[in-house]
């Protein structure tokens, strides 16, 4: 025990308490189960108490406990947390002697499992829907492909040169393409057909080529 006047309570009055070491902390969806060390053995008589103070963002709430393992409940799951501790030196002769602030820990809450399974639902039914909106495109593009080639297709348009004759009939464009037409008139193609065996069909087309031989030679001389 400590008493009044010893050296020991002496020495103690004037020393500063160290802080807890935190040990382990174990997260679950709803809360954070911490584990500490005090800074030091107490003796027989003296009480240690640990002011644990957690936060969200700003706004602080403190809770004390006597154990060097407690939760911390009723927490946002998926959210972080801070916290620290201090030690409380309590004896026997009502002196409440107060340690050094911790350093500040934080840590995440999990999902419940409640939650991942709303999520796994939701995400199922949202690939359902855009798979049958792809399916309901699909048919109708299929049912209403003609009219959509229809509407699709590019205008009629009447060439540059036919709509500048029909503007104005005086222009010679006819006339240049009748000349044309003279000058350089198209090759012509015959097609006779023979029945098998018969002398006049090939009588007929040797004298054809004998006289386009000849034709040709005129030409050349």
């Amino acid at each position: 025990c400590l008493h009044e006047g010893s050296l020991l309570f002496l020495c103690l009055f004037s020393a500063t308490i160290g802080p807890p070491k935190v040990n382990s902390v174990t997260e679950s969806s709803d809360s954070l189960l911490i584990s500490v060390t005090p800074p030091f053995g107490s003796e027989a008589g003296d009480f240690l108490q640990y002011h644990v103070s957690y936060w969200e963002n700003t706004t602080s709430t403190t809770k004390k406990t006597s154990s060097t393992l407690f939760k911390i409940k009723s927490l946002k799951e998926w959210t972080l947390y801070c916290f620290e501790i201090q030690v409380e030196l309590m004896t026997h002769s009502d002196l409440h002697l107060f340690g050094l602030q911790s350093i500040p820990e934080c840590y995440r809450t999990k999902i419940s499992e409640a939650t991942r399974a709303g999520y796994i639902i939701l995400i199922f039914v949202l690939v359902l829907l855009f798979v049958n909106l792809v399916a309901v495109g699909l048919f109708l593009l299929w049912r209403h492909h003609k009219t959509i080639k229809y509407w699709s297709r590019p205008p009629l348009e009447i060439p540059s040169h036919f709509e500048e004759y029909l503007k104005d009939p005086s222009m010679p464009v006819l006339e240049v393409l009748d000349n044309y037409a003279e000058d350089d008139p198209p090759d012509s193609l015959s097609v006779v057909f023979c029945g098998e065996g018969s002398q006049a069909c090939g009588s007929s087309l040797d004298g054809q080529a004998h006289s386009r031989s000849i034709s040709s030679d005129s030409e050349v001389t």
